[in-house]
This record gives structure tokens, sequence and C-alpha cells, in this order.
């Protein structure tokens, strides 16, 4: 299978639940596709006026294909994530989030056809960016990293991408 085969099966697998976005500019760098999911919950007394508590929750997910990742791949997408992803995707341009926001999950989907560099497989188990917003109360946000080695046939993560990586292996995606 190549990258752009499997790029396909996953855009066709998030269709049904995300908002999807070919090619996106991220900052002035182009990622193949971004998804967007948004849920909220909420309880309430009766009739919807008397809400007793809400949640929204996101993800932010950002699709590559490339030929080989490498450590400057990874250190360009935490540029990213700080610089735009984070204080424009997840904060609008606000100071700080909505007041019913429970988490932001910001991630990050390589494709890999020629196989991982070996500094860059290190970084991905380390690869960590963590932001709670006021104290907690006003959620967090999470990056995780899920790269698809083509050419070894292995599915690598982050460890906030671990139940990912496991959710991908036992479906089956090589």
């Amino acid at each position: 299978m190549e990258g752009k085969d499997l790029l396909e099966r996953l855009l066709d697998f998030h269709k049904s639940s995300y908002d999807i976005e070919r090619p996106f500019d991220v900052d002035g760098d182009i990622y193949d596709a971004y998804a967007k999911f948004c849920v909220t919950s909420a309880k309430y007394v009766l009739v919807k006026t008397a809400e007793l508590w809400r949640a929204n929750c996101f993800e932010h997910t950002f699709f590559r294909c490339l030929d080989r990742l490498d450590g400057e791949d990874l250190k360009r997408f935490r540029k990213q994530i700080v610089s735009y992803i984070e204080p424009e995707l997840v904060r609008g341009g606000r100071k700080c989030t909505e007041k019913d926001h429970m988490y932001s999950y910001m991630t990050g989907i390589f494709i890999c056809d020629g196989g991982v560099a070996d500094d860059a497989a290190k970084e991905i188990r380390n690869f960590k960016y963590f932001k709670n917003y006021r104290m907690g109360l006003r959620g967090y946000s999470e990056a995780r990293l899920l790269v698809f080695d083509v050419k070894n046939r292995k599915i690598l993560g982050n460890r906030a991408a671990k139940e990912m990586v496991k959710g991908y292996s036992k479906a089956g995606i090589f």
C-alpha cells in the first residue's frame, strides 16, 4: 500500500464525523488535509434553559504524506502548534478558550512511504505539548502525534496518542 492510498482510507474513515478541508495551509506550510471535529455534551433539568453543565470537546487533525520523516519535520510541527494551531484554531485568537471548553486535541498524522529516520523515532515517542487554561477551569489542549511507517509497516505515536496507535493497529490499517 502506498502513502496516498493510506491517506484516502484514513480520510474516508474520518469523513463521517469530521469536517475535512483539502489541502490546508498552516501559516504558509501546506498539509494534505485538515479534519476538524467538535462534540458538545450538556446536562439540564426539565427544560434546556435550566442547564446544569456543558462541555465542548474539539480535535484538529493534520494529515501529511512524506517520503521520509525526520527530526526537522517534527520540530516544524511543534513550531506550528505554538505559533498558529493553538492560538488561532484552539483559542480562536482570544486570550483564553471559551467558557465551556473541556479539551482540544491537536493531532498530527504523518504517512511516510520511505520510513522514519532513526533520530525521529525517539523524538516521536518523546513529543509532548500540553497547555492548561486558567488552571484547568477552561480545559486544556494536548498534541498527539501518529506516524504510519509504510515501508516497515509500523504505527508509531507519542504518549498522548497511545490509544490511537492501539486502535489503528487493531483496525488492520496495513
